[in-house]
């Protein structure tokens, strides 16, 4: 079967992105400002080719007609977090997984799972939890934070004392200091 060029390549990236960004794809004017290509037609011309190649549907009679084949929604997985011990590595992506936008859930990576801190919440060892960055989370929110750079998936809990991560097991004891969160947890991926 026959490749697309780099062009059609970068088309259908585009559409993809604005798919994933604005909710909609773009117009054949909005593909080919961004493109380089000065003419609708030839626009259309490589929306033809990429839909003979099964990479694009498109709606006739629609401006904004042409839709990836595969989900725009694509997702690294980045790495493995701990639910016990293990750390993150940002660098090394194992690949990336293509979901839809009900399952993406804003996350914008993922993570794998390592160890069995964290079964009483039903996150189990090569489970992949979606992780959204951000560097707070509310009492009771499930978190991916960083204890001397190990990336750990816990529970915020405020207490008279202050912050801590929990586990959900009873073997792993409270985190009370010396962490930092850097993701929210909205999300679990599991392969049975």
């Amino acid at each position: 079967m026959p490749e697309p060029t780099a062009l059609q390549r970068r088309i259908l990236d585009y559409i993809a992105g604005s798919v994933e960004d604005r909710g909609f794809p773009p117009t054949l004017r909005e593909i080919g400002a961004h493109c380089g290509i000065s003419s609708t037609g030839s626009v259309s011309y490589h929306l033809q080719a990429l839909e003979s190649l099964g990479l694009l549907t498109r709606q006739e009679r629609s401006s904004r007609a042409a839709l990836p084949v595969e989900s725009p929604y694509r997702l690294p997985i980045v790495g493995r977090v701990g639910a016990g011990s293990s750390v993150i590595a940002e660098e090394d992506v194992e690949g990336v997984l293509a979901v839809g936008k009900d399952v993406a859930h804003g996350a914008q990576y993922l993570l794998r799972v390592r160890g069995e801190s964290m079964t009483g919440a039903g996150i189990m060892e090569g489970d992949l939890v979606q992780v959204r960055r951000q560097a707070e989370a509310r009492d009771g929110e499930l978190v991916v934070a960083l204890v001397e750079n190990d990336g750990l998936v816990k529970r915020l809990k405020r207490r008279a004392s202050g912050w801590q991560l929990e586990s959900a097991h009873p073997d792993y004891p409270p985190i009370a200091a010396g962490f930092q969160v850097i993701g929210k947890v909205v999300g679990l991926l599991r392969k049975y």
